[in-house]
């Protein structure tokens, strides 16, 4: 299959580029400033036809790119005339006669205009939220309470999104699959700094077009790009309670065809956390048996570096490349400090002690991307060929010291205890992707592409008790590995839209994955696990095929309603395959599970979308199975009965029946409301147990602009109680709020901001079983109070005009 992947790119790249068929009468050029020859973006260009009344009448009109670049299509052959306009410049006119199919200008300066070169400058104003059928796109540089935080804190505030106790989101209560550039990653959300992301990109079903496991939706972090002339940049300082520092520097130059852009992030902090666990256990007739009591103390020590370096070159009007190269390092360790005591029936202590853990972890991800883009000069068709590299290294090294003493204060036989974890988890993701649209009028389209994604790493956690008599370290092989695993995904796929008669849209898809896990143990004799889809008897290729269908129409200009479907793929991720202990509780410990398998995902959407002036409301009925889901689940080890292991196992079914609605409106000019619930039921289905329940989440941003140098806002969630197969986790609730005061004319300003205000972000589980009863919390952050400054770095060209508010489009050169 590699092979033919490979033939095929070779055949599409020739075919697509050499075989081109060109439209009849097109136009295009580039416009650039008069006086610093830097291109003009968002510049109004537009096509007359005079008319034999004397009038000028429109033909057509288009917006210059980033690049200054644009391109009309389907124009007559006749004489026609081009006027291009844009906010503090003379108007350009010119008199031009297509007489050939395509007819490239000379390049267009504007000059500035005369009264107003001494005091105009233009800045552009985006909006905080693009809410469209297919995806929803937050923009993020308004969202201030997650200034100098991280990508787990951003996500946190954005709708229909949760945090997972673990740090990994959840779009709709399903995993959804993080994009960083449209590409995926090594990176955990708390390695991402949230001052290098620009917007993100929501999409809750996604098509055919993308990989079939985003069972859960895509997150795609859009970071930062410079699109002013010149160079320019800024930076930031912040500090807060618990040793909390972080900064930033961004430094962008724009001249020519060229391009460069580098981010640099430091994070660190020592956060003072707490976790217990309280547990009753039962007899056989539901008598009290005995009672479990720790608590636990945590000092999370995060520190990490993260630097990108990026480039885009324009090679021409066709063609641009793109490449980028990005390096984090740092260390993420939890120092715990745990105490627990054993009591009987009667609440009489049996025996205590403790537990100390101080893991020693650093980690670095290395990345290397390169794009290439082909415009084609018939409008809308384009090649475009997408890669990357990354190499993680983690290592796993800690140590443990367990104290076991009974109710006289001396010690239990074997205690105290020594435990001590090395190894390292190498992890290395390779990614190409060639894909190619295909205009076939002016209303319809075929999409299609090829993509090879392999993951290679070794992991090796080696968890070894020390032998006090002889000195030694004893392997314990229940709870180590040392494996290789390759996981490959070769996929094919193609896509067909068109629009139909009364404001109908048609899409549908189908894409093929050739998709495998292969597993290989080291320890002992070596045994291997994994999966193949489609077997090599081709029995169940239907597990192979992913289609997707979308139907919309316009009822007017303002409103749309549709409908979608799609098939998706959830694989095991790492922490569920992985078999070291994920946590350090002396009586719960977390470990993956080699054996289990993908699970299949069908979803549904009927969607609407509307909206009327500053009110835009989205709205979504869903239907989610789950097929062969992928959940946790707890067992008694079977060495030490009072020992939970928590596992992972292939349920029957997780069902889901839902319904989002995300609303944002403004009140006056100085209010804005951004608003989410949703809310749905849940049934879950195993073989030994069914859980129903009604759930909900809410999430309000509000902003209010105090003045036109000062901001505020607030942020608040609610996750509802959560059902589990043996269990459930207690509703979640938190807010945090930020006050913003600018300087410099609105270029540089101090923030101060209060994550978690009562302090109430408490993930609490509840594992409720005719045996036993236990409530536990663990938690990844506290309250913290935090001041951030920001100043600008540099000089744009655009900073030599006027000051005025405009809304810049986002232009596409092939619309």
């Amino acid at each position: 299959m590699n092979k033919l992947l490979i033939v095929v790119l070779l055949v599409m790249s020739n075919f697509f580029v050499f075989a081109q068929t060109k439209p009849s009468n097109s136009l295009s050029g580039k416009l650039i400033d008069g006086t610093t020859k830097e291109p003009l973006p968002f510049a109004a260009v537009i096509v007359l036809k005079s008319l034999e009344t004397g009038k000028d009448s429109l033909l057509k009109g288009v917006n210059s790119n980033e690049l200054g670049m644009f391109q009309l299509t389907n124009l007559p052959t006749e004489k026609l005339k081009i006027r291009v306009s844009f906010v503090g410049y003379q108007n350009y006119e010119q008199v031009i006669e297509l007489t050939n199919q395509e007819t490239v200008l000379a390049d267009i300066a504007l000059l500035p205009e005369p009264k107003m070169l001494k005091e105009v400058t233009v800045t552009a104003t985006k909006s905080t939220t693009s809410m469209g059928m297919d995806k929803r796109v937050f923009n993020v540089e308004r969202n201030l309470t997650t200034v100098g935080g991280t990508a787990e804190n951003l996500l946190r505030n954005l709708p229909s999104l949760t945090i997972n106790p673990d740090g990994s989101a959840n779009l709709r209560n399903m995993g959804a699959t993080i994009y960083i550039n449209g590409k995926p990653t090594q990176l955990s959300l708390a390695q991402i700094p949230a001052g290098q992301i620009e917007s993100v990109e929501v999409i809750s079903n996604p098509s055919a077009k993308y990989e079939a496991a985003a069972s859960g939706g895509i997150v795609n972090l859009i970071l930062k790009k410079n699109r002013e002339a010149g160079y320019n940049g800024t930076a930031s300082v912040g500090i807060g309670n618990n040793s909390r520092y972080d900064g930033m520097v961004n430094l962008n130059v724009n001249q020519g065809k060229w391009n460069f852009s580098t981010i640099y992030n430091f994070n660190a902090t020592k956060n003072p956390l707490n976790g217990y666990a309280y547990r009753t256990n039962f007899t056989n007739t539901g008598a009290v048996a005995s009672y479990y009591n720790q608590n636990t103390d945590v000092s999370l020590n995060n520190l990490f570096h993260n630097i990108r370096l990026a480039t885009d070159y324009t090679l021409n009007k066709a063609n641009t490349l793109s490449l980028a190269g990005s390096y984090v390092t740092g260390e993420y360790n939890s120092e715990t400090n745990q105490q627990y005591q054993n009591l009987d029936a009667s609440k009489s202590l049996v025996s205590y002690g403790g537990r100390t853990t101080k893991p020693h972890n650093t980690f670095n991800n290395v990345g290397v991307e390169f794009d290439w883009k082909h415009n084609f000069a018939q409008k809308g068709r384009t090649l475009s060929f997408v890669s990357s590299f990354t190499r993680n290294n983690l290592s796993n090294a800690a140590n443990w010291y367990t104290t076991s003493l009974n109710a006289d204060g001396n010690s239990q036989a074997g205690f105290p205890e020594t435990d001590i974890i090395a190894g390292n988890t190498v992890g290395s993701q390779i990614l190409a992707q060639l894909d190619y649209v295909k205009p076939i009028n002016d209303s319809t389209k075929i999409e299609m592409g090829v993509r090879s994604y392999t993951y290679i790493r070794d992991q090796q956690y080696l968890f070894s008790k020390l032998d006090e008599a002889s000195n030694t370290l004893i392997l314990q092989k229940d709870f180590s590995q040392d494996a290789n695993i390759t996981e490959t995904v070769n996929a094919l796929y193609v896509m067909y839209s068109t629009k139909w008669k009364r404001n109908i849209s048609f899409e549908a898809g189908l894409r093929f994955e050739q998709s495998s896990l292969t597993g290989i143990s080291n320890l002992d004799a070596k045994s291997s696990f994994g999966y193949k889809f489609p077997s090599s008897d081709g029995a169940n290729l239907i597990k192979a095929l992913f289609p997707s269908l979308s139907i919309s129409k316009k009822l007017n200009a303002d409103s749309e309603v549709g409908i979608n479907f799609s098939r998706k793929v959830g694989r095991p991720n790492f922490r569920q395959l992985f078999v070291g202990i994920q946590a350090n509780d002396k009586q719960n410990i977390t470990i993956g599970n080699p054996q289990i398998q993908p699970e299949f995902v069908n979803t549904a959407e009927l969607n609407y979308n509307t909206s009327l002036g500053k009110v835009n409301w989205l709205s979504s009925f869903y239907y989610i199975y789950e097929d062969n889901t992928i959940k946790p689940i707890v067992q008694a080890s079977p060495t030490d009965p009072s020992v939970y292991v928590t596992t992972f196992i292939n349920a029957q079914a997780d069902i889901q029946t839902g319904f989002d609605n995300t609303l944002t409106f403004g009140i006056g000019k100085r209010l804005n409301f951004l608003a989410n619930l949703n809310v749905f039921n849940m049934v879950l289905k195993s073989a030994d147990y069914e859980k129903t329940l009604w759930r909900f989440n809410s999430k309000l941003n509000i902003t209010y602009k105090v003045s036109n140098s000062i901001s505020a806002q607030l942020n608040s969630n609610y996750d509802s109680k959560a059902p589990q197969l043996q269990g459930y986790r207690q509703g979640i609730k938190a807010m945090d709020f930020a006050l913003r005061k600018s300087f410099m004319n609105n270029k540089a300003s101090v923030l101060f901001t209060i994550n978690d205000i009562f302090n109430s972000r408490k993930p609490i589980t509840i594992y409720d079983q005719p045996t036993s009863y236990q409530e536990s919390m663990n938690r990844r952050e506290v309250r913290f109070y935090k001041i951030t400054l920001q100043l600008p770095i540099g000089n744009s060209t655009a900073a030599k005009k006027k000051e005025q508010k405009i809304t810049r489009p986002d232009v596409d050169f092939n619309n």
